[in-house]
């Protein structure tokens, strides 16, 4: 019986897309994936993500093919990204452009301390946390992408309203 485990989430998107990150990752630890586990082997991390705005912090941590995620902020991490706010964080995490993440860093929208190398792993791992598409299901998600778009952007004017009530 499969199930699936309770985590301590935030409402923040920031969070919800680093949970469900760290719950794909943990997934893929415990399956048969190989060129997963090669990745894992002979590594001792803790990749802490957090956001200055928003307070929300969790760290990934890896122990020689072991993954663990935790909410808040790690004792030691050995690479810490902090985002300057949580919507920075998710667009530069879903985009998955390594390059994207140095120009964020010019543009002081993130700071990277630690290992910088480990950002260069974490890239590959993170090339395997979106599972294929089958493609009987292509022609699907093809339909529904203009919905998507559609409620993206109702989505991004309500925090944009919410925003400007708050003072934000």
């Amino acid at each position: 019986m499969f199930t699936i485990p309770v985590l301590d989430v935030k409402s923040d998107p920031l969070d919800v897309l680093l949970a469900a990150i760290g719950y794909r990752l943990s997934m893929l630890a415990s399956s048969d994936n190989e060129a997963f586990k090669k990745l894992l082997t002979d590594k001792k991390a803790v990749i802490e993500f957090a956001s200055n705005e928003s307070d929300v912090a969790r760290y990934f941590s890896f122990d020689n093919g072991q993954f663990s995620q935790h909410r808040g902020h790690a004792d030691e991490p050995t690479l810490t990204i902090t985002f300057k706010d949580s919507m920075t964080g998710v667009k530069l995490l879903t985009k998955g452009d390594l390059s994207a993440f140095m120009t964020a860093v010019q543009d002081k929208e993130l700071s990277i301390e630690g290992e910088y190398t480990l950002l260069m792993w974490f890239n590959k791992l993170a090339k395997h946390i979106v599972p294929a598409i089958p493609e009987e299901l292509k022609p699907h998600i093809e339909r529904v992408k203009p919905y998507a778009y559609k409620a993206q952007q109702c989505a991004e004017h309500w925090i944009g309203v919410a925003k400007y009530k708050l003072g934000k």
